[in-house]
């Protein structure tokens, strides 16, 4: 078999989504029904770039993607698939040594990802190319109706998300994944933050069910401290709007259920990520 890597840019949208959704058929927490259109929006709240993201061919055929996301010299691998048929025929492989490759050329420190901990392949092939966990993602779900908020609520102003783009962070990416950084935020199309003095919190449209938790900011407080504030705001964000689901994705390290959604009765759900590093030469 004969593998060949080639740039994102030079490929149309429709062409890469149909990949993707073969690649990503039956995967846990995979994509579907990707158009043009569709793609174009997740590589856009990705912060993908085209320009360093890569397909992979075998025998002429294109059969995976890993799609780049470049922070200064830090990378993020936003999304890899390979389709079935070409799984265990060394196609992953030839994709991501070339995108190591590349990374190593320009300088690059490290690369990043976050692989769904029930996709026990996704994760050995990872491994396997010296990625090592730096953390786990859990994500949540609870209900403004579902528990007694009047207690711990604190009411945050609201603010601009250029604003909370501003706001010293305490922790920042590549300390904590990609998509509740600043960086991350700055895609948003519909976001609202609600800020105290010491915590910002982001969320995604109110009218949406159920509402997204985009990021919860700290700047450097103690941290029972911090983490008390942030849960008031929460509690307040959630009784101005209340009977509504809200809703964390698999995006956020532990210690914000332990902290922030326990407390406010949010369940964990069923889906975990690994965050993942491998560092570069």
């Amino acid at each position: 078999m004969q593998f060949t890597v080639v740039p994102a840019h030079e490929l149309p949208l429709g062409e890469q989504a149909l990949v993707a959704n073969k690649a990503f058929a039956g995967y846990v927490g995979g994509w579907t029904d990707l158009d043009a259109a569709t793609l174009a929006r997740f590589l856009t709240l990705q912060g993908a770039d085209l320009f360093y993201s890569r397909f992979v061919r075998m025998d002429g055929e294109l059969v995976g993607f890993g799609y780049i996301t470049r922070t200064g010299n830090i990378l993020r691998l936003s999304g890899m698939g390979i389709i079935p048929e070409a799984r265990g025929t060394g196609a992953a492989r030839a994709l991501l040594e070339q995108i190591f490759a590349e990374a190593e050329e320009r300088g690059d420190e490290a690369m990043m990802l976050e692989v769904i901990e029930q996709n026990p392949r996704a994760h050995a092939l990872y491994r396997r190319h010296r990625f090592r966990e730096v953390g786990r993602l859990t994500g949540w779900r609870g209900n403004s109706g579902a528990t007694d908020l009047e207690q711990a609520r604190v009411r945050g102003e609201e603010v601009s998300i250029l604003e909370a783009l501003r706001i010293p962070a305490a922790a920042d990416y590549p300390e904590i994944p990609w998509q509740i950084s600043r960086h991350a935020l700055a895609k948003v199309p519909v976001g609202r933050a609600f800020r105290t003095e010491n915590v910002c919190l982001v969320i995604g449209d109110p009218e949406a069910t159920p509402v997204r938790i985009h990021a919860a900011i700290m700047v450097d407080l103690p941290h029972a401290l911090a983490w008390q504030e942030l849960c008031g705001v929460l509690a307040g964000v959630m009784a101005e709007f209340p009977n509504r689901d809200f809703f964390a994705p698999a995006i956020f390290p532990e210690e914000f259920g332990t902290h922030l959604f326990e407390p406010l009765g949010f369940k964990v759900e069923p889906i975990s990520q690994f965050l993942m590093r491998r560092d570069l030469a």
